[in-house]
Parts: structure tokens; sequence; C-alpha cells
């Protein structure tokens, strides 16, 4: 406004000093060129005014329009946040799954590596039956029939450590049989058994006049008679194992070795 002012004002002085000097022809031309000069005077000002204008808008607009930027930028960081944690979480799912799918793999491996060693373990002791003294033998063969053909890992690990269980046991104590041997003439004689563990056995007829000794080989057992076998002392540790007989001290021969025997009699009838 004040520029306005000063440009009125010398509007005003230029047309008095034009009615001094000009005559009135003059005067009036003069006059016609104040006038358009102060209509583009105002016209600028009218346009100064709308630029100002204008500027102020646009000066409120873009703050709005950076506060509107600003926000859809922290929106933004936000959702990129919220979706590295995503990545984030899924890569630690797909770790988690892979890591299990590797566990899962290698306790299937290792689950095929023990059936084969359960399924080597059950053809040992097949291989171990028939070598087995005729008692243990004879529970053997009926814990061995009655497993199935298609019986799992587990079946068989559990049947095996049954089987060398009942061996074990028969190792470490002495036991009593009695079966029907034949002599080497072909007669029939009934004996009572002493077995030693799982290697070694004595046995005696009733009035110990039948005597000798048993040993396992590599086809089953073996039983021998033999005089220098002394049938009285066996029937005697009989009779202290059943407690019929004071304990004392009793001596018998040991078969060292299958090789180290003469021929042998195997059983006839349990």
């Amino acid at each position: 406004m004040n520029r306005l002012n000063k440009l009125t004002s010398t509007s005003m002085l230029t047309l008095c000093l034009a009615l001094l000097f000009f005559t009135p022809s003059q005067v009036l031309a003069q006059t016609t060129a104040v006038t358009q000069l102060d209509a583009l005077v105002q016209q600028w000002l009218a346009l100064e005014q709308q630029q100002h204008q204008l500027q102020q808008d646009w000066q409120l607009r873009k703050q709005s329009l950076q506060q509107g930027i600003s926000l859809l930028q922290a929106e933004q960081k936000q959702l990129q946040q919220v979706l590295e944690r995503n990545s984030k979480q899924h890569d630690a799912v797909d770790e988690k799954r892979a890591a299990l799918l590797a566990q899962q793999q290698q306790l299937e491996l290792q689950q095929q590596q023990g059936g084969r060693q359960i399924s080597a373990l059950l053809q040992q002791v097949r291989v171990m039956h028939p070598q087995l003294p005729p008692p243990l033998q004879h529970i053997w063969q009926q814990e061995l029939a009655s497993l199935p053909d298609n019986a799992d890992a587990s079946v068989q690990l559990q049947r095996s450590l049954f089987l060398l269980t009942k061996l074990a046991e028969f190792q470490q104590r002495l036991s009593l049989d009695e079966m029907t041997l034949e002599t080497a003439d072909g007669k029939p004689v009934r004996v009572k058994q002493l077995y030693l563990g799982a290697s070694q056995a004595w046995f005696s007829s009733a009035d110990g006049s039948y005597s000798g000794l048993g040993y396992p080989g590599s086809t089953g057992w073996s039983w021998q008679f033999d005089s220098s076998v002394d049938g009285s002392e066996v029937l005697q540790a009989i009779a202290i194992l059943e407690k019929r007989a004071q304990a004392e001290l009793i001596s018998l021969p040991m078969q060292l070795s299958a090789e180290a025997a003469p021929s042998a009699r195997k059983e006839t009838t349990p």
C-alpha cells in the first residue's frame, strides 16, 4: 500500500506540472495518459496481491503436504520394519523346518542302521542256538519259533535280549537235567546231567555204572561216556545241589576243548 500511495502521489504531481506548461489539448492528452498509467498500476498491484495470496496459500498447502509426506514416510518405515520382522520370522521358521528335517533324516538313518544291527544280532543268536546246552536250547527253540518272520526291529531286539539274558543266567549257575543216551553198543541209558554254566557238563546213570561228560561243539553238544568220570561223584554233586546231601568238596574232570575228546555220543531222547 505504501508503494501504491507513492505511485499515486507521483502521478498527481506530474499532472499538476503538466497543467502549468501545456495547452488545454496537451493537458487533456496528458490526463488520459496518467489515467491509463494509474489503471496499469492498479492492475499490477492486483497481480501483486494475487501472487502474494498464492504464495501464502502455497506455503500453507506446502506445510500440509509435508506433514502428509512425513506421515506416509513414517508409515512406510513401520511397514518396512514389519516386513523385515516377518521376513526374519519366515527365515527362522525355514531354518527350524530345515533343522527338523535334517534331524528326521538322521533319525531315519540311525533307525535303518539300528535295524541292520538288530538283524545281525538275531542272526548271531540263531547261529549260537545249536551250540547251547539242551535245556537252554529248548527254551531258545520255543522263543525263536514263535518269532514272526516279519517282526519289526523292536520285537527282534526284545526277543534277542531275552534269549541272551537266559544264556547269561544259565552261564552263571549250576543246572540239572535228565536225558537218555546210547552207549557204544546201542544200549539206551537214562542219565542225570550236571551243567557247569553253558560250556561243561557231567552225567551219570542212577546207579553210577555209566558216566561221562558233555561239551559244546560247532554242530551241537556231544556226550562222551568216560570211565575216568566217577559216577558216584557226579551223583553226590547232584544230591548236594538238590539239597539232599551236605556240601562237600567234589572232584570232577574238566573237558577243555572238543578236539581233545575221543569219539562222542549225542543224546537221543531228552
